[in-house]
């Protein structure tokens, strides 16, 4: 370890202490707080000795984690943190580093862990993602210059969601959420939901009824911590499986009232307008984040400066189930790849990709924000030149906005004020190139609103080096001829050799010893020396150091002056340094709202110019937005599905849905016909052009969908303990309960998870309440080729298929849409395809042949006809018997047929029909 700690403090860290790459054999985990997996804390260390047997330094240590129990204490000593206590056991376990412990050997032994200073970033960033939070514990003072006890404060709370620095995904937003609740008369509950993004000071709030919404707009913003308000330990038990990788917390209750906690943090007034603008429930959940925040970043400004209204109405609602399985901005494996916004964002600066992200999962439903959106789009698809030069000077601009939040907070580094002077110069070049422009499309994309903010950018460039060290205490960042109080410092320090001969010159002129050296050693510094034979000449003045065989060592007050210049150089320089760079910080601070404001305003053109960008490459098209009932699709394409195809490869399939007209497709065809990849682009083509960007079509008109809702692809729920078919029920009722005419639903194959007639039932019920009682846009994908009878009984229903056709035995799928049901499902030639054995696929035909018609199962049991089962046949109104049919035995069964007789099927839906059923078979029981 490095000598910075002062020589009084009795801290140094044991050899035994070292850090390590194994494992500590009895490190355990800690206890934890919080709720589920997530919120852990660590109780106060048990086992230490009382506070008067502590020593001074440990002393320290305990006012701080008495302070912060329920956070691992990283305590600065030196170059390293370390972690004493159950502090220390967690961390070993957690970081797999070695065990050891303070006073070895000794009764008051204590566990110690610790990491280096300098890589600590790695260290903490593992602890908040397997959910702890880690307090920062800080020498206060320079140790060289501290007789005693190095003062030490708690200087910062690390938690998931309040990273600002270390390795952070620059393309999303890094949120803190919070979660109020209260009833309401009706019995439904009604929630403050706020969300906070740190890194850019983004603060916005909204109050929603039922847990639903509460859901939707938590996996929609996907924040890494939530707190919730005590009392509401249900509400996110609920939501706990749905947040597996995020931390949940409980949080106390609030210090000061609302409007007082978003006054004294967000600015004089803040409150009057948050009231205004909020409701009371609202504004709770946002004082919960800002107050947290604001005690793990004690004696910081936090960089907000008001609450934004998350406007919940004036954007497509995307559930949580519908954002899963369109692989919006995640896989179903959870990587990028694959998704949707792997393809569209090719945006250059990281706000502009979180930008993107955003607008992606926050598609609008104002057409004239839409159209707008799309105008500035279209500005670069036209300017293909103008669009090149913006992406190329943008990509020099870097995070503006990250970068002058970390100002506001005082975590800039030298290196961050160099990104900022280099984003700040590039800025007038893409003000240039927008201004060329048409006038028309300049004024639109707002340049004449744009500030570059020149004078910062030019006294960045004056005061700092090209290319800027990471840490302000290694000096060097400074450039020359900017200050002359640290140029020369500097020169002091650089010349050191030079003023050492020019004052042994001159000592030898004024003394006549053409022997006299100047020199310099460890334990003296700097000193003369002059031989036995010329000690006559030394001045009286001269102080004698030291007696050596060959003569005499002196100084004197030049020597002893030139040696304290050359000794405080560097430090002087240093400090010198140290005092530019606060100076040019507190510049960015002053102006850290303009640095915010002009890298927003680049993240949009970023966002529009990347998006034409994309249009260009792939043959996209500007859609029509209107407040229509049509959404018609012309040679629409999958934005994902046809990057993976080869080229030319993708067909393109039309799509027309009208309210006034057929509004509810059915959906038939073969498996890997391409009935899941049509309905998903339908979906995913009206996300794209709501949020503002070109679509993958020959045409595309899109009548406002206010709500998608989506249930495609089979899964389970094991945390839950439900089964596919459970939860394939359970999102389908959320579907049915939540359609508005507006919506756009798709479904695939509702009710395969169950036996055939329960599933068709329950397939029809579905498809027959979004005909006739939410009557919205839907596609419905099924196998259930009896299904299709619904087209002839409600004039907004039609049947469509993908088409396929058998070669040689097997299948050819076509993947175009045609007109009508399927003629067949060709189950037998996928399976031939999937490779099943020539054996089973025989079995299989002989089988089908014998349930289609009057073919006996060759080789098998007692031959069957069609239908021969135990259930009932609901669309002929006859029952189904096997081939040697009973004789009813008793006055039930002749009731239960009298009453199957008697029942029309062409008047009976299928609720009734299941209904009617229960009622069979509890009369035959």
């Amino acid at each position: 370890m490095s000598g910075s700690i002062s020589a009084d403090e009795t801290e140094q860290r044991p050899k035994d202490g070292a850090e390590s790459d194994a494992s500590a054999s009895d490190a355990g985990p800690s206890s934890a707080r919080g709720i589920g997996r997530k919120g852990r804390g660590v109780e106060p260390a048990r086992g230490a000795p009382s506070k008067d047997k502590l020593t001074p330094v440990m002393r320290q240590w305990d006012d701080a984690k008495r302070a912060h129990p329920d956070a691992v204490l990283f305590f600065r000593l030196g170059d390293f943190y370390e972690m004493f206590h159950d502090d220390a056991v967690l961390v070993a376990n957690v970081l797999k580093l070695t065990l050891t412990s303070r006073n070895k050997g000794a009764v008051d032994e204590i566990p110690m862990a610790g990491v280096p200073y300098h890589a600590a970033h790695g260290y903490i960033a593992k602890m908040l993602a397997a959910g702890y939070k880690v307090a920062l514990c800080e020498q206060m003072a320079d140790p060289s210059k501290v007789k005693g006890i190095v003062p030490r404060e708690v200087v910062r709370v690390v938690t998931p969601g309040l990273v600002t620095d270390g390795e952070i995904e620059a393309r999303e937003n890094l949120y803190l959420a919070a979660v109020d609740v209260e009833p309401t008369p009706s019995g439904d509950r009604r929630f403050g939901f706020a969300i906070l993004d740190l890194t850019t000071g983004e603060l916005s709030a909204a109050a929603m009824l039922g847990t639903a919404s509460l859901t939707c707009e938590i996996v929609r913003a996907g924040p890494r911590e939530v707190l919730f308000a005590p009392g509401s330990e249900d509400v996110a038990h609920e939501l706990a499986p749905l947040l597996r990788s995020v931390a949940l917390r409980e949080d106390g209750p609030l210090a000061l009232s609302p409007k007082q906690i978003v006054k004294v943090e967000v600015g004089e007034g803040a409150a009057d307008d948050a009231a205004r603008d909020h409701a009371p429930i609202a504004l709770a959940a946002a004082a919960r984040v800002l107050a947290f925040a604001r005690r793990c970043t004690p004696n910081k400004p936090l960089p907000v400066r008001r609450v934004a209204a998350l406007d919940l109405a004036s954007v497509m609602r995307i559930d949580e189930t519908a954002q899963a399985h369109l692989e919006l901005v995640r896989a179903m494996d959870g990587s990028r790849e694959g998704t949707l916004l792997s393809v569209l964002d090719q945006a250059v600066t990281p706000s502009g990709a979180r930008l993107l992200r955003q607008r992606l999962l926050s598609p609008l439903v104002d057409v004239g924000a839409i159209r707008r959106r799309l105008d500035e789009v279209e500005a670069f698809v036209v300017h293909a030149r103008a669009r090149a030069e913006l992406l190329g000077i943008l990509r020099e601009i870097g995070d503006l906005e990250r970068l002058a939040v970390r100002a506001t907070l005082g975590d800039a580094t030298p290196r961050d004020l160099g990104a900022i002077r280099d984003g700040l110069s590039a800025s007038p070049k893409a003000l240039d190139v927008v201004r060329s422009l048409p006038a028309a499309d300049a004024a639109m994309l707002g340049v004449d609103r744009m500030d570059p903010l020149p004078a910062l950018a030019a006294e960045l460039g004056r005061a700092l080096i090209e290319r800027p060290p990471p840490i302000a205490r290694e000096g060097g960042l400074v450039a020359e001829g900017y200050d002359r109080a640290l140029d020369e410092a500097r020169a002091t320090k650089r010349d050191a050799t030079q003023l050492v001969s020019a004052l042994e010159a001159r000592l030898r002129e004024e003394t006549g010893s053409s022997t006299l050296k100047i020199r310099f050693n460890n334990v003296f510094g700097y000193y003369i020396e002059v031989t036995k034979s010329q000690l006559g000449r030394v001045p009286t003045e001269w102080r004698r150091k030291q007696t050596v065989a060959g003569g005499e060592r002196y100084t004197n007050d030049a020597l002893d002056q030139l040696a304290a210049d050359i000794e405080s150089a560097e430090g002087r320089a240093l400090e010198r340094e140290l005092s530019i760079f606060a100076k040019l910080v507190g510049d960015v601070v002053a102006v850290a709202d303009r640095i915010r404001s002009l890298a927003q305003g680049l993240a949009a053109w970023d966002v529009a110019a990347s998006l034409a960008d994309v249009a260009h490459r792939y043959d996209y098209v500007r859609p029509e937005v209107d407040d229509g009932d049509i959404l018609s699709i012309e040679e629409g394409r999958h934005a994902v599905v046809e990057q993976h195809a080869a080229k030319g490869r993708f067909v393109p399939n039309d799509t027309s849905l009208d309210l006034g007209g057929q509004y509810l497709w059915l959906v038939t065809g073969p498996n890997m016909a391409g009935k899941s990849t049509l309905m998903r682009q339908v979906a995913l083509i009206a996300i794209m052009a709501q949020m503002g960007s070109y679509v993958p079509a020959k045409r595309a008109r899109i009548g406002v969908v206010d709500r998608l809702l989506s249930r495609v692809g089979a899964s389970d729920n094991l945390a839950r303990g439900e089964s596919t078919f459970m939860v394939e029920m359970r999102e389908t009722a959320a579907i049915l309960a939540n359609a508005t005419r507006r919506s756009l639903v798709i479904l695939d194959e509702i009710g395969r998870g169950t036996s055939t007639y329960d599933g068709l039932s329950i397939a029809w019920a579905v498809a027959e309440h979004l005909a006739d009682v939410a009557k919205c846009r839907a596609l419905f994908a099924t196998h259930y080729h009896e299904l299709t009878d619904l087209a002839k009984a409600s004039p907004g229903v039609a049947n469509v298929s993908v088409s396929a056709r058998e070669h040689d035995g097997g299948v050819v799928f076509l993947h175009t849409l045609v007109p009508g049901p399927a003629s067949r499902s060709y189950g037998i030639a996928v399976a031939r395809l999937a490779g099943l054995p020539d054996r089973v696929l025989s079995r299989a035909r002989a089988i089908l042949a014998s349930l289609e018609g009057d073919a006996p199962i060759v080789d098998g049991p007692a031959p069957r006809r069609r239908g021969s089962t135990a259930q009932l046949d609901l669309f002929s109104g006859k029952p189904l018997a096997d081939e040697a049919p009973k004789k009813a035995e008793n006055p039930r069964e002749r009731e239960v047929l009298d009453k199957l007789r008697a029942l029309d099927p062409n008047r009976t839906t299928p609720l009734d029909a299941l209904n009617l059923i229960s009622l069979l078979h509890d009369t035959l029981k």
